[in-house]
């Protein structure tokens, strides 16, 4: 009988171990030169933090750890299996770091550059580039509302990814202020737009007709297929605010929202060259808790991203009571 590590899990020998620490740490030298300082989390979160709303579909992928002292009495009388469960392993960092910033603020600096990295878990099914436990690194600016934060996080992940060799990456950009701007021209009410994002989020998997024809089965009918059809025909779009908000549907609100996505990815171009940042009117981004810019690192050799992120000014104040962005 062969003996192996859980499913989704892996080993890392000495060696593999050895190069992954090698570029941890050109990572973590990298952040700091640039401003980032490091902290540390637990593993585990609150189940009720991690179920709040902000994970998107991450938060059905969730492993609960079961409350100590069950008894059959409690089996018999749970509704779900969430009621037998008050602690659970974090899905990503960002809810752990909204946490923590909640938790620490009043030591911290007004504007607080953070360093993350450590394992997470999803119990999602493994497959090729997807495992249940996974390592992520993060950065992120609290307290910074202007677009600045946007210009900094990316400079700084492009260098990152300089100095590990990384090369022919680009970085697809988008708003979830637009994506609004664009169901609500489309005709789809505002209480069905979460169904809607995560249809959109599929389009890399099931395609546009894919996505057209999930929709039909998911919303009432009535929204205007021609204005989806648009930007799921894939055409790329101009980092211009004029060419963006008329694509994502031409309301007040979609000038608004391409303006500020210009300002601060025209000053990316201008540093790291044009052709390195590409307006992408489907990136959705699963999670719940961003506002509006939303980024995603795209590789031609690779079937999945490098990585991604975006900005979630609500999610501190709900933990915190004070919006910090």
């Amino acid at each position: 009988m062969a003996v192996s590590s859980a499913r989704g899990m892996r080993d890392f020998p000495p060696r593999d171990k050895q190069r992954r620490e090698q570029l941890l740490g050109i990572i973590r030298e990298t952040y700091a030169r640039h401003g980032f300082e490091e902290i540390e989390t637990p593993a585990i979160e609150d189940l009720e933090r991690l179920h709040s709303g902000l994970g998107g579909d991450n938060e059905k992928l969730s492993f609960a750890i079961l409350k100590r002292g069950l008894s059959a009495e409690d089996l018999r009388h749970a509704g779900a299996p969430e009621d037998l469960a008050d602690l659970g392993l974090r899905f990503d960092l960002t809810v752990p770091l909204a946490r923590f910033y909640a938790s620490n603020h009043a030591v911290l600096p007004p504007v607080f550059r953070a360093f993350h990295t450590g394992p997470v878990w999803r119990a999602e099914r493994p497959q090729k580039g997807r495992y249940r436990q996974f390592v992520q690194c993060d950065i992120d600016i609290l307290g910074e509302a202007s677009p600045l934060a946007e210009v900094e996080v990316i400079l700084a992940t492009a260098d990152a990814l300089h100095r590990l060799g990384v090369t022919g990456y680009t970085f697809r950009v988008n708003d979830r202020r637009l994506l609004t701007a664009f169901l609500s021209a489309a005709g789809i009410a505002p209480e069905f737009h979460g169904d809607a994002l995560i249809t959109l989020d599929k389009l890399d998997k099931i395609g546009s007709e894919g996505v057209l024809t999930e929709l039909v089965e998911r919303l009432p009918a009535g929204f205007d297929r021609g204005v989806l059809a648009a930007v799921l025909s894939g055409e790329s779009i101009a980092l211009d605010p004029a060419a963006i908000s008329q694509v994502m549907g031409g309301s007040p609100e979609a000038v608004a929202a391409a303006r500020e996505l210009c300002d601060w990815a025209m000053v990316v171009a201008e540093v790291l060259g044009p052709e390195i940042l590409v307006v992408d009117p489907t990136l959705v981004r699963g999670m719940g808790y961003y506002t509006s810019s939303i980024v995603e690192i795209a590789h031609p050799d690779m079937g999945i991203s490098l990585g991604g992120g975006g900005r979630y000014d609500g999610m501190i104040g709900r933990f915190l009571g004070t919006d910090v962005p």
